[in-house]
Formats: structure tokens, C-alpha cells, sequence
């Protein structure tokens, strides 16, 4: 199957004239050519799609999120962080059923389809056994989506070898047609340390099985407020050493490393970060949604770290939309260092797709428009209410755009969605599962005690 997109805005890595209107052919599951408007043959394709008034991007990456999150819209309430983990989050994750994770996932990865979003990291807050873990990842199958599944890997794993671990990476990593990989979750975080859910031989350990098996930890790092009575400052002052430092101190902080939040980097963070080659994975909407702090992006980007995007959740802000991120990143750094042009347009795309991919370590493979790419795709509409009219394709994207405006997705070379509609599942379906997690919310909500009863 050949497929033409045909004259649209391309973002192309070193190929900044396709930005005046290019074509791009998928031939099975990769992207085959590039060129400029017009150039490309038409005589052996199966379908030529109009993308003229779009932009035409790799599909997002979104770096740090959490599927069942979708439950807690609206349930944190005002209060800070470290008052919604205890009065929220533990009391809803506590009573999650296998049913429940199963339509979250479902509803979370067309939500994220439907943005433009065709890679996320599922980092789990749970431990998870194989009858859960196949609640969560039947969907991703079903939906098309590519997920990178952190497995939860907690003290008590050291003694067993880390079975657990084994055991689902063993059975799902490169499952789904390679959709589906795995890595871990090491909370190295000072809260966690502190509750007894982190060791240094967990970590060490998880890191050694992570380079075994060549993939990818995440850990909550340096995030919450920043109080002396129960923030993470008061961690820092009672240990004397950064999270970052902590890993660095163990001789684990690498390439592998997804640094979510980094809210609050202190002393040499950022040059320890830098060095390692590790990615921090920010969420803007989500910090700010927490009043958690402004994130020094500009000075991470200056200081050699590289950055990805995530959405977090939609418990904590209400959203899985990828361009919010895009847009919020540079509106607060913007805000910050109080100039308007702070982080260059083209490098939040990078962030949200090519930065993405190598903090997954799919780089080579995904993030990129270019020939042998895996065909992960997202075309937005720029001639919207809203958009319209655009002068600079780019700007309009970051700065107008929203993630309702994909038109066309592609994962895999697969046409995921047509013209703003999914392939695989219909209207019905979609309004089906809407109601189903509803349901599913409020019964979670009153067994968590967040709602009143019937």
C-alpha cells in the first residue's frame, strides 16, 4: 500500500523548504520519499491524500503520562501537590479495578490519537500483574497507538530477581507488531525514599535489568513544592543531596533515564542531567495546574538537557492534549524570561516528537519525517476559525492550533484517522466507551470516597 500526502506545510529535519509545500509517500510501514510540492510521482500510489493548508509533522511523543488518570477529572481540587497525591491519587489507585484500566486505557489512547499523539509512556503508579497489565495493553492493540509501558519495580522485587519484571517484559515487549514495548519505573524521588517504596539496591538493580534488556526507567524527579515543612526542599535539607544527585551518586544516571517533572533542578543538576544524556520529560500544564513551579526549560535547553513533553494526566490538569504542552512550554518560559521568543518554534516540534523518540530510545526508528522512518504521522488543519489565516505555518501550529485539529494520523503507515474520524472504531463505539468511563468514574470516585454515595 502507497500512500501520497500531497502539498502540505512538511516538517522535515534539514528540509526546511518543505515547510513551503511538500509531498511525502508511506509505502507499507515507512516513510519511502520526501520532496517538494509536486515532484513525487503519482503513477504507482493506492490513495493521494490533499494535505494543502496543513502542517504535516511526526506524530507527537508524549514522554510522561498516565492512562487511568482520565477517572480523577476534576476530583483534585485547589490544593497542592503533595495534598492531592494523599487526599486523591492514593485513595483512587487504591481501589482500581482490572475492568477499570481496561476502558481507561481504551478511552486515553483514542483521546491521545485524536490530538495527533501516536507514542506515549503509560509510567504506572501501581504495581501491576499480568491480568492488569493485559487490561491495559489489550486496548493499546486494539486502538492502533504505540505504547512504552513502564513497569513498577519496588523494593521487595530485589529479593525475586526482579521476576515480576521479567516476567512482563518477557511477554509483552515487541508484542502489537513492536507497538508495544517495555521498560521500568524507579522512584528515586526523596518522597519516595522517604515512604519506604525506594532502596538504593532497587534501583541499582532495576538499572542493571534495564541495560540488560536495552530499554528505558522513568522516575518522578525533583517535583512538588518546594516547603520545608513536607515539599521536597524539606527532603533535600534533611538528606543533603538533590534526586539527581542521589542517581548520580550511585553511578546509574545514563541515557536511559526519563526525568519526569524536574520541576526544582538545585546545585549542579543541570550538568549532571547534561552529561548523563538523560531527558527530562516536562509537563507544563500539569505543573502549573498544581501551582508546582515554572520548570527552567530555557536554562536546561541552554545547559545542553535535552527535554521532551508529556501531558502527566488528566487528573491532575483535565487534559491529554500534546499542543497545550507545546504551547504552554513556551508561554511560561516566555513569562519567565519575560522575551517573547525564548525557545526557537522549531525546536518545541523537536521536543514533542524528535526528543520524544530518543528518550524512549526509538530514535533511528521514530520522531522523524525521513526515508526508512517508521510512517508515525500527524496532519493538523492550520485554516480553522480559530488558525486561519496562517503566515507562518510553524507559529500558527505552536501558538493557534489545537489538537482536535488533526485530520489525518497514521501509525505504522496505518490510517488511524481520516479526515478527523477513526478507521477502527465507529461514532457509536466512541460514544459507548464515553458513557462506560463515566460510569466507571463515578462507581471509582464513591468507593475512593472523593463522591457521595448514590
Amino acid at each position: 500500500m502507497k500512500t501520497l500526502l500531497s502539498g502540505g506545510h512538511v516538517v522535515a529535519s534539514g528540509q526546511p523548504d518543505l515547510l513551503a509545500g511538500g509531498d511525502l509517500v508511506i509505502e507499507g510501514t515507512t516513510i519511502a520519499q520526501l520532496g517538494p510540492a509536486g515532484t513525487l510521482s503519482r503513477d504507482d500510489v493506492d490513495r493521494v491524500i490533499d494535505t494543502r493548508g496543513s502542517i504535516v509533522l511526526p506524530g507527537l511523543v508524549n514522554t510522561h503520562q498516565h492512562d487511568w488518570y482520565v477517572y480523577g477529572k476534576g476530583l483534585g481540587g485547589d490544593v497542592l501537590l503533595e495534598q492531592w497525591i494523599a487526599e486523591c491519587l492514593v485513595p483512587l489507585k487504591e481501589r482500581l479495578t482490572v475492568d477499570d484500566l481496561r476502558v481507561a486505557s481504551e478511552l486515553a489512547g483514542l483521546d491521545m490519537l485524536r490530538g495527533g499523539t501516536t507514542s506515549s509512556v503509560n509510567h504506572q503508579v501501581n504495581e501491576t500483574t499480568i491480568a492488569e497489565e493485559e487490561a491495559i495493553l489489550g486496548p493499546v492493540a486494539d486502538t492502533g497507538i504505540r505504547q512504552f509501558f513502564a513497569k513498577v519495580i519496588r523494593p521487595h522485587d530485589t529479593g525475586t530477581g526482579y521476576a515480576g519484571a521479567l516476567e512482563s517484559f518477557e511477554k509483552w515487549d515487541g508484542t502489537a507488531e513492536g507497538r508495544i514495548r517495555v521498560g521500568f519505573v524507579l522512584e528515586a524521588t526523596a518522597h519516595w525514599v522517604a515512604l519506604g517504596t525506594s532502596s538504593e539496591e532497587m534501583i541499582t538493580g532495576g538499572h542493571a535489568l534495564a541495560a540488560e534488556k536495552d530499554t528505558f526507567v522513568t522516575s518522578h524527579i525533583a517535583g512538588g513544592t518546594m516547603s520545608r515543612e513536607q515539599g521536597y526542599l524539606r527532603w533535600v535539607l534533611e538528606t543533603g543531596r538533590t534526586d539527581v544527585q542521589f542517581l548520580h551518586r550511585l553511578g546509574v544516571l545514563d541515557d536511559r533515564w526519563i526525568l519526569a517533572h524536574t520541576i526544582n533542578p538545585l546545585r549542579n543538576d543541570l550538568d549532571l542531567i547534561a552529561a548523563s544524556g538523560s531527558t527530562v520529560a516536562h509537563t507544563p500544564s500539569s505543573e502549573a495546574a498544581r501551582g508546582g513551579g515554572i520548570t527552567p526549560v530555557k536554562r536546561m535547553l541552554d545547559n545542553g538537557v535535552r527535554v521532551a513533553l508529556g501531558t502527566d494526566g488528566p487528573m491532575v490538569d483535565l487534559t491529554n492534549d500534546m499542543l497545550e504542552q507545546i504551547k504552554w512550554t513556551r508561554l511560561l518560559q516566555n513569562q519567565l524570561h519575560q522575551h517573547p521568543s525564548t525557545i526557537d518554534l522549531g525546536k518545541l516540534v523537536t521536543m514533542a516528537t524528535e526528543d520524544g523518540a530518543r528518550a524512549v530510545r526509538a530514535d533511528g526508528h521514530l520522531g522523524r519525517l525521513a526515508p526508512g522512518y517508521a510512517a508515525d504521522i500527524a496532519v493538523f488543519d492550520l485554516t480553522t476559525l480559530h488558525a486561519g489565516p496562517s503566515h507562518h505555518p510553524l507559529a500558527t501550529f505552536v501558538h493557534a492550533t489545537r489538537g482536535a485539529d488533526a485530520k489525518h494520523v497514521f501509525v505504522n503507515g496505518e490510517h488511524l484517522l481520516d479526515d478527523g474520524r477513526f478507521t477502527r472504531v465507529d461514532h457509536l463505539h466512541v460514544t459507548e466507551l464515553l458513557q462506560r468511563a463515566g460510569d466507571h468514574a463515578k462507581a471509582l470516585g464513591r468507593r475512593a470516597g472523593l463522591l457521595p454515595p448514590d
